[in-house]
């Protein structure tokens, strides 16, 4: 709304503003004989003075207007900015998480691998054994194969969130694809009670980075509202001076003036678009 407001603001002050050039103009080329400026008698009787000093004073609520909007702009961007750090840290806070789940897995699968590979040989020797008709030897094999199965076993409720599977590959050897663990990191990670299980997902790199273009946008329009905030201080600058100037050079000091007020309203009209 105040994009709007402001934007309509301005284009009446430059109708006006123009209006008056206008009329000062036609005056000018009727009588361009040097004359002092009106005493504030004759100025406050004179219409084109009472107009100059009610330009200037839309102009100056248009500027309050204009730094309202560039307030609440600036607001936007620092929230926007804060919102980028807040997403950027709980994502990075989570994919932290998950890679130490990941790597700490990829060495307990090592130390369960160990395990599974024991087992598997020993079972193999014991079968062999039997074979060959060595009972005692057998039994004392299957015993040391049951004590690895139940050491792997005891290790592996340490997997969080990620665990191996056995190889199609024979002996008891198991997978632990670290790599592809976290590429699936998004789709189950295992989060804390206060973080977004989702954060992976939506809170990545590509999230941060449009919430960082948004605050880069807002920042900008705000810029570009300070700048037209500047041109009407040049503009209201220029126009005292014609209210002040000696009779003949009034429309040379209010042309600036109206200058001003339309590169105003055109970098506020961008603004408001953009």
């Amino acid at each position: 709304m105040i994009p709007y407001v402001a934007t309509a603001a301005l284009a009446l002050l430059l109708a006006v503003a123009v209006f008056l050039l206008v009329a000062e103009w036609r005056r000018y080329l009727k009588d361009r004989m040097p004359a002092p400026p009106p005493t504030p008698e004759e100025a406050s009787l004179d219409r084109w003075n009472a107009g100059v000093v009610m330009l200037v004073a839309g102009i100056s609520i248009s500027g309050a207007l204009l730094a309202w909007w560039a307030a609440s702009q600036f607001s936007a961007a620092a929230n926007a900015s804060q919102q980028a750090l807040t997403e950027a840290t709980q994502y990075q806070t989570v994919k932290a998480e998950q890679d130490g789940y990941v790597d700490f897995g990829a060495r307990l699968a090592e130390s369960y691998q160990e395990h599974t590979v024991a087992a598997t040989q020993l079972y193999s020797e014991a079968a062999s054994a039997w074979s060959a008709g060595q009972g005692n030897v057998a039994l004392e094999l299957e015993t040391q194969a049951r004590l690895e199965s139940a050491q792997a076993r005891a290790l592996y409720p340490g997997f969080v969130c990620y665990w191996p599977f056995y190889s199609s590959a024979p002996g008891g050897r198991v997978d632990f694809n670290v790599a592809q663990e976290k590429a699936s990191e998004a789709q189950g990670a295992c989060t804390q009670p206060d973080q977004d299980p989702t954060a992976l997902r939506t809170l990545g790199p590509a999230a941060v980075a449009q919430v960082e273009a948004t605050a880069s946008s807002d920042r900008g329009t705000a810029e570009e509202i300070v700048l037209a905030g500047a041109l009407l201080i040049v503009a209201v600058f220029f126009m005292t001076m014609s209210y002040l100037a000696w009779r003949h050079r009034r429309a040379h000091y209010l042309a600036p003036g109206v200058v001003s007020v339309a590169a105003a309203l055109v970098v506020c009209a961008a603004a408001a678009v953009g």
